[in-house]
């Protein structure tokens, strides 16, 4: 009798350190993506040879230029969102209504993905031939499938598996 006891106590320890392991163990898998996707910017466009002190501070400064208008963008989008959230529970929907709000995010989207294509080009232009190789080369980092993306749960942070570059 007893010894059925300590089997079941033994194997309930045994479970509960098996889930709270491998939800450790998760945890720490996804941070560790998160790492690889913070590149330092700066850093990520060392990866171009023979850049200039004066090329590297102008590719700064159009990279910080960018983020400021990708947030502007990305709050837009958030209020929509939730602008769009609230029109669909709300007891007399209007679908009109939740298309123009559609509307209005796929045309911030539509923002988004030509200030991304222009301040491409500007870095681009910034390069010497040699350079614009090797910048060509790497694959773009840009919008996968991740949050507001079609993925469910949360999954994702929008941001593609492309390599870190001066973006």
């Amino acid at each position: 009798m007893k010894t059925q006891k300590i089997k079941k106590v033994s194997v309930i320890i045994i479970a509960v350190l098996m889930i709270a392991g491998s939800n450790l163990y998760a945890q720490q898998g996804r941070n560790n993506a998160r790492q690889g996707q913070n590149v330092d910017q700066k850093q990520s466009c060392q990866m171009i040879p023979d850049l200039t002190e004066d090329q590297e501070s102008k590719i700064e400064s159009l990279r910080l230029e960018k983020m400021k208008e990708m947030t502007a963008f990305r709050n837009q989008v958030n209020e929509l969102k939730a602008k769009k959230q609230t029109l669909m529970t709300s007891d007399n929907s209007d679908s009109k209504e939740i298309n123009t709000v559609i509307d209005q995010m796929t045309d911030i989207h539509n923002k988004m993905m030509k200030a991304s294509a222009k301040h491409h080009q500007d870095v681009r232009n910034l390069l010497t031939d040699d350079q614009k190789v090797i910048f060509d080369s790497k694959p773009m980092r840009g919008h996968g499938h991740g949050k507001g993306h079609g993925m469910r749960n949360g999954s994702g942070n929008g941001r593609g598996a492309g390599q870190a570059r001066c973006n």
